[in-house]
């Protein structure tokens, strides 16, 4: 399983990826400004998965745009809506790496992959009374039975290193981890 370090700290981003203990970052929104988002894409050769703010859909479109411009491993994280999807789409077409925010039924996430997502976000463990675990099981399945095997299941949601084994007998082939967990490791 491949790790993201789950930080926007270009100090902690560098010590990590210097121990070979992350192969891409996930920073969750924008840093305040296209330089630090710059900076964090040049220390890692691997994605650097950034949410986008946006809410509707040509802002979306403008802003993965934009975000993508800064450098070539970002990947732009968008709602698990049918804007959503509908931005990932012509993201794919514009060749712009997407990922689809944790949230998603395995029917969403399955057409996310299949319009061309890159990664689909899960969460490990339970939040409001849904087993992420158990979506994110689900998910890998409709994967593999559909064929979608250029979409990768990012895990999310990593507070402790049991987590991470879980993450990994659901299928996910990345996960989204804080530096407390990887110092656990």
């Amino acid at each position: 399983m491949r790790r993201f370090v789950d930080s926007a700290d270009p100090e902690e981003i560098r010590a990590w990826v210097a121990q070979a203990a992350a192969s891409g970052v996930t920073v969750g929104k924008a840093p305040q400004s296209a330089l630090l988002l710059r900076d964090v894409c040049a220390l890692v050769a691997g994605p650097v998965v950034v949410d986008t703010i946006a809410t509707d859909r040509d802002a979306m479109l403008r802003e993965a745009r934009a975000l993508a411009g800064i450098a070539r491993n970002v990947v732009v994280r968008l709602p698990p809506t049918a804007v959503g999807i509908d931005v990932v789409r012509a993201c794919a077409a514009e060749r712009i790496a997407t990922a689809l925010a944790a949230g998603a039924t395995p029917a969403e996430a399955l057409a996310a992959a299949q319009a061309g997502a890159a990664y689909i976000s899960g969460v490990v463990g339970r939040i409001d009374g849904i087993d992420g675990t158990d979506v994110m099981r689900k998910t890998v399945a409709l994967l593999r039975t559909y064929d979608v095997a250029a979409t990768e299941v990012l895990a999310g949601g990593i507070r402790h290193s049991s987590d991470l084994i879980d993450a990994a007998l659901a299928g996910a082939k990345v996960a989204s981890v804080p530096p407390a967990v990887l110092r656990q490791l």
